[in-house]
This record gives structure tokens, sequence and C-alpha cells, in this order.
């Protein structure tokens, strides 16, 4: 028989003890459900209205979670959401969640996620839906099943493949990053390599000290910004809320976020701010110097430089996470894909909005 409680989250330390314990032998974990992820999260968020989910069997704890329950956002009209780890704070919520799941162990089984859907359901009647971004197969898979037993309207948002560079194959056919590349790629960074190494020679580092991680986080926001602004956008280190998490990241998770800085000579040229996750390295953010010579493409020669310390360094990894940028295409090949997806009731407020939507599209 399984036990599922929700409870408002309110003692933070006892329940982070818990996932934790949790954390230790669960299956297939990522970073984002790390300690210290959620340690973080939950020191950043506030007065959010956060609810832990806990599924057990036998007084033993199989799996786990943290929604969000907030207002109406706009208020009267707005809609009521249940978010699996996001608040409903667009602020808040650019503290961007990917690998999305419950945290489970091993012997939790496939029906318990459906389980838990059912009972936030429940236990949230007055909500207009579940909100689950970011989120694996196997929780996009039970959203949905739930979503035909209860008569919802499984609505998909997004899906986004995740492009990942496989940096143990290239280590056994020969450890060169570079050489793994396509021909007409590789000769374009070998170009944009060529083209710095006349300014100054090309070296990476990853910070290690307080000074340096404190100089390096600098010059990463100073480089994200600059090219952001140049596009007429805010850029990510405008919203305060989402610097503040970072910071509490970096003092938990320790040598687990690393700010890989690439130089020209003297000059930094790219920062990227990275998670290490057992053997994988995950690129979390990054910035890089604006160049009017665009055969240098410092992105791409960071990037590569990055491929090539971490293959050699051991990792298996190098994760460019969801997207279809250019870059990652280029980089990567698809591995999985996450599902942004939201189960909505048959509310009023749901049938304005997508009459509203249906109207628009017309309109366009």
């Amino acid at each position: 028989m399984t036990d599922i409680r929700v409870r408002r989250l309110e003692d933070t330390a006892e329940f982070l003890t818990r996932w934790a314990a949790l954390y230790r032998h669960a299956e297939n974990p990522s970073f984002y459900q790390s300690p210290a992820w959620m340690t973080a999260w939950l020191e950043s968020v506030g007065s959010a209205a956060l609810y832990s989910v806990e599924a057990s069997r036998e007084g033993r704890t199989l799996m786990m979670g943290v929604v969000g329950a907030g207002p109406r956002r706009p208020a009267v009209l707005g809609l009521k959401e249940v978010r699996l780890q996001e608040t409903g704070d667009p602020a808040l919520d650019d503290i961007y969640v990917e690998y999305n799941d419950f945290l489970a162990a091993p012997e939790a089984g496939a029906d318990m996620r459906r389980d838990i859907i059912d009972t936030l359901a429940r236990e949230f009647s007055g909500a207009d839906a579940l909100v689950f971004r970011n989120v694996r197969a196997p929780l996009a898979q039970a959203a949905r099943a739930s979503a035909t037993a209860g008569a919802w309207n499984c609505v998909t948002l997004r899906e986004q493949p995740v492009f990942v560079v496989d940096l143990g194959a290239i280590r056994n056919a020969g450890g060169d990053f570079l050489a793994s590349l396509g021909g007409s790629f590789k000769t374009k960074l070998r170009r944009a390599m060529a083209g710095y190494e006349q300014r100054g020679a090309l070296s990476c580092h990853v910070a290690s000290t307080e000074d340096e991680r404190r100089t390096a986080w600098e010059r990463l926001s100073a480089l994200h910004q600059e090219s952001w602004r140049a596009r007429g956008k805010p850029g990510s280190f405008a919203n305060q809320k989402l610097v503040a998490f970072h910071k509490n990241l970096q003092r938990h998770a320790g040598e687990a976020a690393q700010l890989f800085e690439v130089r020209c000579g003297a000059e930094t040229i790219g920062v990227l701010y990275n998670f290490i996750h057992e053997k994988r390295v995950l690129n979390y953010q990054s910035g890089f110097k604006l160049e009017d010579d665009n055969k240098l493409t410092p992105g791409f020669v960071c990037h590569a430089l990055a491929c090539q310390y971490y293959l050699e360094a051991g990792f298996e990894i190098y994760d460019l996470l969801a997207g279809e940028a250019d870059y990652k295409k280029r980089l990567g090949t698809p591995s999985e894909t996450l599902t942004s997806l939201s189960l909505e009731r048959a509310s009023p407020r749901n049938k304005v909005r997508h009459l509203m939507k249906s109207l628009s599209r017309r309109l366009a």
C-alpha cells in the first residue's frame, strides 16, 4: 500500500535531511535534484507557497518532490497553477530546472508517479492546472496517463531535445575533440583558433580560489550582459533573484559549480558556468566577448576547449542541455527529450483562455 502525503513545506531543514537521504540511493538523479541545488533553491524562494510531496511504502520513503501553489496570475482572471519545482513567480522560475522529475528510489515502480499526480489533483482541487516543465520521459508518460484517466486536457507546451558531446567515445577514438567534428565545422573552428593565436596564446582555467571565482563570476556577468544588451534584451543577470540563487548555489555546491575561463593572452574571451554531476559536465550559462571579426566565433572556441579539457580530465559527457540553438546542434548530438506539459481542468477559466487563444490565432 502506497501512502502519499502532501504537506505545506515549513521545516525546510528537516525536509532537506530526508531529501539527501533519498538522493544517496535514488535512481538516476540529476544535478537539479542534488541537495546543493535544492538547498539553494529553498533558500531563494522566500515566502513562496511550497508543498512537499512524499510517497512511501511500509514506512520507507520512495519518492519525493516539491510543488509550488501560488496565487492566481494575474489576480481574479488568471489561472491558479500547481507547478513541480517552481513557484509560479516568473522571476524565481528563471531558475531554470531541467531533467525535472520526482526524486525516486529504484524500487519505487512505474505507477508511483501517476499515483502522486492523481493525489495532487485531489489535494489541489481548486487549481486550474498542474504544470510540469522540462520533465523526463517517465514523468511525461505518467502525466499523460493520469490526464486520460481523469478526463483532464493534457497540453504539451514544449518539447526540447538535449544535445550532448560523448566525451567517452571521443576518448576511445583517440582523444581529439576537434578531430571528431565534421569537415567544414572543424575547419571553421581551427581557423578561429588560429586567428586568436595571432593575438595571444589560448588557455583555459577553472577558477579555484575564492578570489578567482569572484573575478570569473564578474567577468561572466559582464560578458553575458554585454552580449544580450547588444541584442536589445536584458540578459539573465538583470534578474537579481536569479543572481542571488546562484550565489547560494555556488556556496552549497562548492567545486560542483565551476567557472571555466578561456583567455587569449591576458584577455578573457569567454566564461562558461558549468555544473559537475558524477562523470557529466552540464553547461548552464555562458558569456563571450563580442568580436568585430565574425570568423573568431568565441563561443565555439570556448566550448571546444572545454570539451577537450573535460575529456582529458576523465569526464564522459559534456551536456549542452535542452534547446535547439545552432551551437548545440553543431557541437553535440541529441540524446533524450525534455517535455513541458500542463494538465488542465475543464474549468471556466481554461475554456475562456482557450477560446481567446483560438480567436487570436484566427485574427493573426
